[in-house]
Order: structure tokens, then sequence, then C-alpha cells
């Protein structure tokens, strides 16, 4: 359901209502606002959105737009006066500008500090400052308490995508059984994503794939704990996709990343049979551990109702096979989210090409 410019989404089965802001049509409808003659650039529109963050996701937004006539997104440039690129050629682009009386010398606009339209005046809301208030609101809700038990029941998640416009999140969750070592349950979403990548709000993208996955396996059993292919509480807010699945089920969770989002690596590495294993620290705080393998690497951190050394004692638990560059029950759903993402992208590419429809295809 969509409501104004936010995506509203329910999980009845984890009875979670969840709304994301539709960035896309934020950014591309704020366009039509620009006056005449005027231009602006995807670091104001960045601020605007209220994280200078984004800029370069902006720069996707207008990359992709496939409406530029209707969204006019070649009176965006960069913040030197770079008339930048424009899905229609950038020759045109500048035939627009000068059409409106912009002057571009060398690729680049010549009185640009005279024509920009700032981030105070352009029509879009600060939504990105609202998401980071909530990440703040929900991490001050993460229990780093310690885990309890042995966890028998782990459902692991990866995601992927294919790249748009709209991008396609391909959520893959697996449920394992790690007493008798079998895979009980596999669940996949097929989500468009109306949200860019922007750092430390990966969470808002992913999410919604996520949670329908990780719903259809509830069909089967609540699981222990829930592994996430992400970060933790190492991330810039101490809250990343890991905490936010944790603290909004209220399933204990940990991030298992194959790199260091924020953070450095102290200390002395431990041995552990095969891997090894050292601490991470944030800002003077042990927030996680790099475990390793050979060249192989992951990043844990605990996400919620764990704790950091709990959360490096789950991650040691599990069974590394062969030369994976991961544990077995992080590699499972990877392996099968990049098969079903080779055959949507061979589905597509036979539907763009007239060779089939969806109705022939499937049958």
């Amino acid at each position: 359901m969509v409501a104004g410019l936010w995506i509203c989404y329910w999980f009845p089965r984890l009875s979670i209502v969840y709304e994301i802001p539709d960035l896309y049509a934020i950014v591309l409808k704020s366009l039509k606002s620009i006056p005449q003659g005027k231009v602006t650039t995807y670091g104001e529109i960045g601020k605007a959105l209220g994280d200078k963050i984004s800029a370069r996701a902006v720069g996707y937004i207008m990359a992709t737009n496939r409406w530029p006539d209707i969204y006019p997104c070649y009176k965006v440039v960069g913040s030197d006066g770079n008339i930048g690129g424009y899905s229609l050629g950038t020759d045109l682009k500048k035939r627009k500008l000068r059409k409106e009386g912009i002057r571009i010398v060398s690729g680049h606009i010549e009185n640009l500090e005279e024509i920009v339209v700032m981030s105070k005046d352009l029509k879009i809301p600060p939504v990105l400052e609202s998401l980071q208030r909530l990440q703040q609101y929900l991490g001050e809700k993460v229990d780093l308490s310690n885990f309890y038990g042995e966890p028998r029941y782990v459902v692991s998640l990866d995601l992927g995508y294919i790249n748009g416009p709209p991008d396609i999140n391909i959520a893959t969750a697996c449920l394992f059984d790690l007493e008798e070592n079998k895979v009980l349950s596999l669940a996949i979403s097929v989500v468009p994503i109306f949200m860019p990548y922007i750092p430390t709000y990966l969470a808002f993208r992913e999410l919604p794939a996520a949670l329908l996955a990780l719903e259809k396996i509830l069909d089967v059993r609540y699981p222990d704990i829930i592994a996430v292919d992400g970060q933790g509480i190492l991330h810039p807010r101490k809250f990343g996709i890991a905490s936010h699945i944790g603290v909004i089920t209220n399933i204990p969770s940990i991030g298992i990343a194959k790199s260091i989002l924020v953070g450095k690596v102290i200390g002395d590495w431990k041995k552990y049979g095969e891997l090894k294993y050292a601490p991470i620290d944030l800002r003077g705080e042990i927030c996680g551990y790099v475990v390793s393998k050979g060249k192989h690497k992951i990043i844990v951190s605990p996400g919620h109702r764990t704790s950091v050394d709990g959360a490096l004692k789950i991650a040691l638990s599990l069974e590394w096979r062969n030369n994976e560059n991961e544990p077995y029950v992080m590699r499972i759903p990877h392996i099968v989210s990049t098969h079903f993402r080779k055959y949507l992208r061979n589905l597509w590419r036979l539907i763009r090409d007239k060779q089939t429809d969806l109705t022939s295809f499937i049958s």
C-alpha cells in the first residue's frame, strides 16, 4: 500500500507494520519545482534529504530516471559545476540547460553560485533525518545480554540485487537444524526497492524482502537465532541490519559480514582450532570480532539479545566446509540467492527481447 510518498508493508505473522520512504518519487517529484534558469546539485538534494552522504544515491536516481521528459533531471549538476551525466546524453543536457539561458564552458556551468537552488529551498522532506531518529530510537532497545545455551535452530539470511530501475531485492532465508546438520526450510522473496543504496541506511533498503522471507520460515518454526549477512552493532549508529531485524522481531540475532564498515582490528590474534580471531574496536569499545580461516574472513557482531562475546562464540561454533569463504550456514543462502538472481536476469532478458512472456516462461 502506498501512503503519500511512503511505502507501507504489513507482515502479519510477525505483527509488524513497516513504512519506508519512496526516495525515487520524493527526489524526482522535487525536480519539477526547480525554476526556469536554475539548477541544483546532487549534494544539495542530499542535504535536503537529511544527510549529504546520500549525494551519490541522488546521482543513481538521476541516472536511472525513466521519465526524463516528465522529471527534469538535466537540472541536477555536480557541486563543482560539472554538468554530469544524463540518461539521454550529455549533448542534449547541454542544449536543454543553454535553452534556459545557463552558461556552460568546457562542460561546467560558469555562474553556478548565482543560479543554484540550495537545499533549504528544495521541496524535499528530510526523510533521512527521520530514519536516523528511528535507528537511534530502536538502537536504544538493543539488548546485549548474553545468549545462553547452544543454538540449535538457526535462520541465515542472504540478500542480493538486480539493478533496475527499479532495483530488485532478493532475500533468501534458510532454517538450519545444527544438531541434525540439515536444512529444514528455505524461503525466497523478491521485492522491488524504493530506496537506492546509501551507506548506513542499508536496513531500509533490505528489510522488506528479508522480513517477507523470514515470515515464511516462521511457518515451520521459530529459530533460536538469526544470522544476517550484514552488520550488527559494528555500525556508525551501532544499529546495523542484524540489530534492526533482531529488535523489531525480538529474535536473537548476530551480524556476519564480509568486510568492516567501521572500527579497527586491535590486539593479538587468538586461535580456535582452524580458526583465529581478533577484536574490533569502535570508539574505545569492543563491538565485534574478525574471524578468519586461511585467507577468508568474516566480521561478527551482536545484533540483539546476545553479547559481543556470545556472538563470537556462536560464530566460532559454525562449520566451515572445504575452502569456502564463509560458514556453511551462510554459504547455502548465498548460493541459492546467486542462482535465483541469474534465473531472473535470464527471464527478464527474454521478456525484454520479446522471445517469451511471463506466462509461457513459467509454464
